[in-house]
């Protein structure tokens, strides 16, 4: 079964101009960007080729510095920025969230940071593996939990704040913001595909690589099973996931999988060895969601889920040596199942280019 994901109209976006005719038109292909992703059909069971780029782009450069951030997000459109971190070495937590609003105020990106490769507190969370329960739905990888339930009250509040139209850079004082102007530009949220409610929130997106994948799928979750969230799990278009290791038992997968529907859509790149953590001598863990795999050259649905790896040691010096053999011509042919190479989020850049006309991954906008 091979299904590919859905691509855009070729109203591909052009690189973004300093001003004239082509910065006018360059401002209309934003907005058409936002409108794009506004118009996305939560109940579609294929990812958008849009969103997967748009929402890829982030989670990479969200390890990056603020406004390295802002600079690969300002080729798709105009955003204000919140970004809120917590970090306890105690206790093996390192959490990092951003909201990537749209200036009109109607789209939201909630994008978590995922494991840097020199954080060693972030590689204690990731090894921090013993289960505790998530609401009624099952088991869940400890690590992940903790960092999403040490942010919470953070999370809670702007998503609250961006559900009333507020705009996220008021929300927490001291918290990393945009320096951009805080009012939306003129005539935001006008047009023909305006709405009936412009400056609030339509529709929110949820995304991360690696740890950050995780993380995703569990603040998606919580939005799911408590009450009070209704009017966002209403909003919710997607949640998209780079890299992402397993969440939960095979109860939390099943009864998570029925909450969220088809609004999980996780993405492999080739031999990416992180999908297939933890490994089995920690403990049961089960994917659950749409997986889609690429080897560089977009991405196709794949309805057999990768098992876990037997031992962490092992596979992880197989993983190595296979970073290695890639850049060594000469025993590049050796086959082998996984790698630490194809987990860089660079590589699921790359491939989410592949499905659409965007601009190019690196290309930053310097106004």
């Amino acid at each position: 079964m091979t299904d590919s994901i859905v691509a855009p109209p070729r109203e591909a976006l052009a690189p973004t101009a300093a001003s004239g005719p082509a910065a006018m038109a360059d401002s209309t292909a934003e907005e058409g960007t936002i409108q794009r992703l506004l118009r996305v059909d939560p109940a579609m069971r294929e990812p958008d080729a849009e969103a997967t780029l748009i929402l890829s782009v982030a989670s990479a450069w969200m390890y990056s510095d603020q406004d390295t951030l802002e600079k690969a997000m300002a080729v798709y459109g105009e955003w204000d920025y919140a970004r809120s971190d917590v970090q306890n070495n105690a206790l093996f937590v390192a959490s990092d969230v951003c909201f990537i609003q749209s200036r009109c105020r109607r789209l939201l990106i909630l994008c978590v940071k995922g494991t840097e490769p020199g954080n060693i507190f972030n590689w204690l969370t990731n090894a921090s593996v013993a289960s505790q329960r998530f609401s009624a739905l099952g088991r869940v990888h400890g690590g992940f939990a903790r960092n999403v339930d040490v942010m919470w009250s953070i999370i809670d509040r702007y998503l609250a704040a961006a559900l009333r139209g507020e705009n996220v850079r008021d929300v927490l004082p001291g918290v990393e913001v945009s320096p951009r102007p805080v009012s939306p530009p003129p005539g935001a949220g006008t047009g023909p595909d305006a709405g009936t409610a412009p400056g609030k929130l339509e529709a929110l997106y949820i995304t991360g690589h690696s740890l950050g994948a995780a993380m995703a799928v569990l603040v998606a979750a919580r939005l799911c099973t408590e009450g009070r969230y209704g009017d966002l799990r209403q909003l919710l278009r997607g949640v998209y996931t780079f890299g992402q290791p397993m969440v939960g038992d095979a109860a939390f997968a099943a009864r998570a999988g029925e909450l969220l529907g088809d609004r999980l859509f996780r993405f492999v790149y080739a031999n990416d060895i992180v999908p297939r953590l933890p490994p089995l001598s920690t403990g049961r863990f089960v994917h659950f969601g749409r997986a889609y795999r690429s080897a560089g050259q977009g991405w196709t649905y794949e309805s057999k889920v990768a098992g876990q790896t037997r031992t962490f040691l092992v596979s992880t010096a197989v993983g190595v040596f296979a970073w290695i053999k890639q850049q060594l011509p000469i025993i590049r042919w050796l086959p082998l199942p996984f790698s630490w190479g194809d987990h860089s989020p660079a590589n699921y850049v790359e491939a989410s280019q592949q499905s659409t006309s965007q601009p190019a991954i690196f290309r930053f906008r310097f106004d």
